[in-house]
């Protein structure tokens, strides 16, 4: 077996290609018929619809509850990816004086499931027995 040479990640990306690959999940991309409680799911290219009873779904597509601490601090500027904005939350002028806040082990449920029309990327596991929609998928075009 050849020497894994180069940094860490380039280390790493080599242990991936070398041990990562597993040839029993596929990734399918599909679209959401119907929504929970009675989920449908259409697999591109295939004719089979998928029922609820044939699919698992990952916990933050479904309506669910995690504890968080929210913090605001006012002015913060936060990097949102696309752009940047500042965190302006209790001062509508923009102007000092600023307050800041954070609450603590907070309840925050998550009510957005997954709904009709949505497309999402689904693992097939063990040839076609098992599977599960791992996220909402969007492009970009």
């Amino acid at each position: 077996m050849a020497e894994i040479e180069g940094g860490a990640y380039t280390r790493l990306i080599q242990l991936m290609k070398r041990h990562g690959y597993n040839k029993d999940v596929d990734l399918l991309m599909a679209t959401v018929i119907s929504p929970p409680p009675n989920l449908r799911v259409k697999i591109d290219n295939m004719t089979v619809v998928l029922e609820a009873d044939d699919i698992m779904v990952a916990e933050h597509l479904t309506r669910h509850s995690r504890i968080v601490t929210i913090e605001h601090v006012e002015n913060a500027e936060r990097q949102l990816g696309d752009k940047t904005e500042k965190d302006y939350i209790d001062t509508d002028d923009k102007a000092a004086p600023y307050t800041s806040f954070s609450y603590n082990f907070v309840k925050l449920t998550f009510e957005d499931v997954l709904k009709a029309g949505d497309r999402v990327a689904v693992a097939e596991f063990q040839n076609g027995q098992q599977f599960m929609i791992v996220d909402r998928i969007k492009s970009y075009k």
